[in-house]
């Protein structure tokens, strides 16, 4: 029987409620979430979307992205540092009849999270992999290398490594002798997820630590998943700052000789700018809810036996036009409308114990994940020319063109 979406966010409610108290003061301090994040792997957040068979929830992709905008709305930064580890989740998924990934699914269930090891660093070719994976005379196998924007590897048990490799793609532990994370991320914006450089020296993989995938079958399939969860994310920052915004109007008394109510909630201009914030709210919730929809059916074709890769890559190319989309909409509305949330409070709003600012910051910082200019011209170029996006692959994604 499957999750229904008031069961999954009951059972998730009062912790969000917890870290959502305490968002504010953490931003402002620059205090990791460690052990917020631990009690949510714990509580079952990592595997929601495992069945229910497996120890999971059994939730849908788009209950997936539900909850992690009720998430973002407590802490934006908890939804972006899990964002590689669901990927992951989900490429188990598609092989959970073998062995192998059943015990990975044993360890998610269990509370242990991905974290991401795919970026290569500034200065690398486009296209050029520098890390590596290489046999070990001795057994096993030996991982050099160093990745960047390492987003929620100090939350996370394992980190899964783009490398050229012999035989698969290594996970390793985060604690294994050899592994390094560098707090080195100064963005003004989503402080606490965790992003860091991360350094491979030398490090012993296990056999059983390298997960292997069929060369064959659809090129696209489990595209969009990323760009969603941010597009969750998103959401998330836009329900906080109108909730935010009408926590303080509906108790505030200081008003503008200039205002026309009694009070400040009485006041037609305060009353149009709180509902500006939730209708921006609300329609990046009602996109991100279609949006879901759409990856369900195409995920469900991936998953289903016997399906033509060919149907599979078509349905992701629909897949990923709709992403380039709602992030173009979402993008913009939640910039505006977090840009526009102190313009009826008056100066007290700045104080940084509120914290207020967050909101457009962390949006800001979202937005600039692959940015949604560029997503706006590939929809062009599509309905002019009927050009299909190009497909995602490590090492060809960003880097230095020369």
């Amino acid at each position: 029987m499957s999750v229904t979406d008031q069961e999954l966010l009951a059972r998730f409610a009062p912790l969000f409620e917890r870290i959502a108290r305490g968002a504010a003061a953490r931003e402002r301090k620059r205090m990791l979430p460690l052990d917020e994040m631990r009690e949510l792997a714990l509580t079952g957040i990592g595997a929601v979307r495992v069945p229910v068979e497996l120890g999971g929830a059994g939730a849908s992709l788009r209950q997936l992205f539900g909850l992690l905008r009720e998430l973002a709305a407590a802490d934006s930064n908890l939804p972006q540092a899990l964002r590689q580890h669901y990927y992951q989740v989900e490429l188990l998924l598609q092989r959970r009849q073998d062995a192998d990934a059943q015990a990975w699914l044993r360890r998610v269930v269990a509370g242990d999270l991905f974290g991401s090891a795919t970026t290569e660093p500034h200065g690398s070719k486009l296209g050029e992999v520098s890390t590596v994976l290489r046999r070990d005379p001795a057994g096993g196998y030996r991982l050099n290398g160093r990745k960047i924007y390492g987003t929620g590897n100090a939350y996370a048990q394992w980190l899964p490594v783009g490398a050229v490799d012999e035989d698969g793609v290594p996970v390793v532990p985060r604690d294994r002798a050899g592994v390094t994370l560098l707090d080195d991320w100064d963005g003004f914006g989503q402080r606490l997820t965790a992003t860091s450089t991360t350094v491979f020296e030398d490090v012993a993989v296990s056999d059983d630590e390298v997960r292997r995938f069929p060369l064959d079958g659809p090129r696209r399939g489990g595209s969009g998943l990323h760009q969603t969860v941010l597009l969750a994310t998103l959401a998330g920052i836009a329900q906080a700052a109108a909730r935010d915004l009408t926590e303080i109007v509906r108790v505030k008394a200081r008003v503008y000789f200039t205002g026309t109510g009694e009070l400040p909630r009485d006041d037609a201009v305060v009353q149009e700018q709180v509902g500006r914030a939730q209708a921006a709210a609300d329609a990046a919730r009602w996109i991100l809810d279609g949006l879901g929809r759409e990856l369900e059916t195409a995920w469900e074709l991936w998953t289903a036996p016997g399906t033509d890769p060919a149907v599979v890559d078509a349905a992701f190319v629909e897949v990923e036009l709709a992403v380039a989309s709602a992030q173009v909409t979402i993008s913009e509305t939640v910039l505006d409308q977090t840009a526009h949330l102190l313009d009826v409070l008056g100066a007290s709003s700045l104080s940084s114990r509120l914290g207020l600012d967050r909101h457009w910051r962390n949006a800001r910082a979202i937005a600039s994940h692959n940015p949604y200019p560029f997503k706006a011209r590939l929809l062009g170029d599509h309905l002019l020319t009927g050009a299909e996006p190009e497909s995602f692959a490590v090492g060809k994604d960003v880097g230095d063109k020369r």
